[in-house]
């Protein structure tokens, strides 16, 4: 069977505390864009920091989704 696969970009924002110091980052987008794929057909497999800080935080990430060729 094969595959066809969709990208969303997530832009992560800064805010809220860290118990590690400094600022957390958080959203709450993803599970919106997942529930609005999942209608659409689309099934989550990934997610992959696309742009760090230079102290390893991550500022976006890529959401990758999949589906049957033949679903279209």
């Amino acid at each position: 069977m094969n595959y066809r696969y969709s990208y969303e970009k997530l832009d992560v924002g800064g805010n809220g505390w860290s118990p590690i110091g400094g600022f957390g980052m958080s959203t709450e987008k993803y599970r919106e864009i997942i529930d609005r794929r999942a209608a659409e057909g689309w099934r989550f497999v990934a997610m992959v920091p696309l742009e760090t800080r230079a102290n390893g935080m991550v500022e976006s990430y890529d959401l990758i989704f999949e589906r049957p060729e033949d679903a279209e």
